[in-house]
């Protein structure tokens, strides 16, 4: 029987409804053991959600997030990254994970825009598609490429990427305020 203090239930008892219990509870709300992260997969998690805040403060326009190729499974294509970061020191299977809760995060829309589909110069078939996301002037574009023969995909790409530049939205904001202030103290002196 858990015992309550202060009015709430114990850490036990929260863990244990969580778990399974009467409760349920998101990650947000539940207690969890932390992610085991190589020195490497840290400095790449930090620098994941760095450039994602740079993205959703307007002082980056686009975030190629991840390349997938579903023949070679033990391949993934992901941000630049600075050299402090050792490749060697990723596994798979945890930046693959943090790359999917970032899109996650950004996630809205389950089914998409329309699809649009081009060659490229060597005959390959490219299918692009926009998803909304839950903040305003952001898209996820994913972007399929076949082989040409055989119609089998080859990669598939999302990218995150602001369909307006804040900053200059936020200028432009800025300098009206100014004017229609300025209008509004001559109007005082006149």
């Amino acid at each position: 029987m858990a015992r309550q203090t202060n009015g709430g239930p114990t850490a036990a008892a929260v863990m244990n409804l969580a778990g399974g219990g009467q409760m349920r509870g998101s990650r947000l709300l539940t207690i969890h053991a932390p992610t085991r992260y190589s020195e490497a997969e840290q400095g790449f998690s930090t620098l994941l959600q760095q450039r994602l805040d740079e993205l959703l403060r307007g002082e980056r326009n686009a975030l190629m997030l991840m390349r997938k190729y579903p023949d070679e499974p033990g391949r993934l294509g992901v941000m630049a990254t600075p050299a402090q970061i050792d490749p060697r020191g990723l596994r798979i299977g945890i930046v693959e994970q943090l790359i999917r809760n970032a899109l996650l995060f950004l996630h809205a829309d389950p089914y998409g825009g329309p699809t649009s589909q081009d060659t490229d110069g060597n005959g390959s078939l490219i299918e692009i598609q926009k998803f909304t996301t839950k903040f305003p002037h952001i898209v996820i574009e994913r972007t399929d490429t076949y082989d040409a023969e055989t119609e089998r995909p080859v990669q598939i790409q999302w990218c995150a990427s602001r369909v307006q530049n804040q900053r200059a939205a936020t200028r432009i904001n800025r300098m009206l305020d100014a004017a229609n202030l300025g209008i509004d103290v001559v109007k005082l002196f006149l």
